[in-house]
């Protein structure tokens, strides 16, 4: 609980619940938030989602758990900003901020002079990760992605602060929590400005359901559970593997993307993972398992770019 828990103009007393928007400074840009100032002592969270706002089941559980959760649930705060990039939420146009053009994950830790993507990634860095002790923030695969459900912490902040984002990965119920090196992802950013931090994936393609929502609001809750935030109980759920050593595989061609294996599967080292093909099904490119492993998340549509994603495939002892 603070006395006053303020972003931008928006202010909860103790043991109130506001709804409202947050203007980015510079330009016409706004966003949803919810600020939820508890009425027992403790720290703040600040939950995002939207970042890219084609991924949905991140952006329905931070509006569901907006309204669900009470002041008399939360001992110290909970901001919540279900769609970061509410413009592109609005414009329905993909992945990127439709002002600019400019992958928003990608700005951080942003700039005050900059496009409206810059500024918007900036008043994050600024006001909203300046405001709070904790960061989660909601992720699916993109719309042509798909993915088994997955933790990223960084590592980048210092044994402390790896341990605390750490914990607050071993709460949740996903198979595999990732160490990540990152340092422009939103998450990753807040790390670095002193927020243990976790990037939670769940869903992809496009696609949205009620039971990922339900399973991201579960595991909310049990991270605000084990930061002594929330009151209340949550089930346990089973302990995840954690992946140190991880292969991104890009395209070395642009053709057709033929994957021999779907996330979650466990391979062997030297196994085919996939091919790419051309328009007369000519193999142009293979790639082969470099280590025992199991597929976190791969390209799922059959066309691919040179020089993009195909799969991320975490090393398993």
């Amino acid at each position: 609980m603070k006395k006053i828990l303020k972003i931008g103009a928006l202010e909860a007393q103790a043991g109130q619940k506001v709804h409202g928007f947050y203007s980015v400074e510079g330009t016409d840009m706004v966003i949803p938030v919810t600020l939820i100032n508890g009425t027992g002592e403790g720290k703040v969270l600040l939950l995002t989602a939207g970042v890219h706002p084609d991924e949905y089941p991140g952006i329905a559980a931070a509006i569901q758990l907006s309204n669900e959760l009470r002041p008399e649930d939360i001992s110290g705060g909970l901001v919540i900003v279900p769609m970061a990039n509410y413009s592109g939420f609005l414009a329905k146009k993909g992945s990127h901020i439709p002002e600019d053009g400019k992958n928003l994950n990608r700005l951080f830790p942003g700039n005050p002079n900059g496009t409206a993507g810059d500024r918007l990634a900036w008043a994050i860095t600024k006001d909203f990760h300046e405001a709070c002790d904790y960061n989660i923030d909601l992720h699916s695969g993109g719309i042509d992605e798909e993915m088994k459900p997955l933790i990223f912490f960084s590592v980048m902040g210092g044994s402390e602060m790896e341990e605390a984002s750490r914990q607050m990965a071993l709460a949740c119920s996903v198979s595999y929590i990732v160490r990540s090196t990152a340092t422009n992802g939103e998450y990753s950013s807040a790390v670095l400005h002193g927020l243990p931090s976790i990037l939670l994936e769940r869903g992809g393609n496009g696609f949205w359901s009620q039971e990922e929502t339900d399973a991201d609001k579960r595991d909310v809750r049990a991270v605000l559970k084990t930061l002594g935030i929330l009151n209340s109980e949550v089930a346990p759920a089973p302990k995840p593997v954690e992946i140190a050593v991880t292969k991104y595989y890009e395209s070395n061609d642009t053709g057709c993307w033929y994957p021999c294996f779907r996330p979650g599967d466990k391979v062997k080292k030297g196994a085919l993972l996939g091919e790419i093909r051309d328009h007369r099904d000519r193999v142009l490119s293979r790639y082969t398992a470099e280590f025992d492993g199991v597929v976190l998340y791969q390209t799922s549509s059959l066309s691919i770019l040179k020089n993009k994603a195909l799969v991320a495939f975490g090393q398993l002892d």
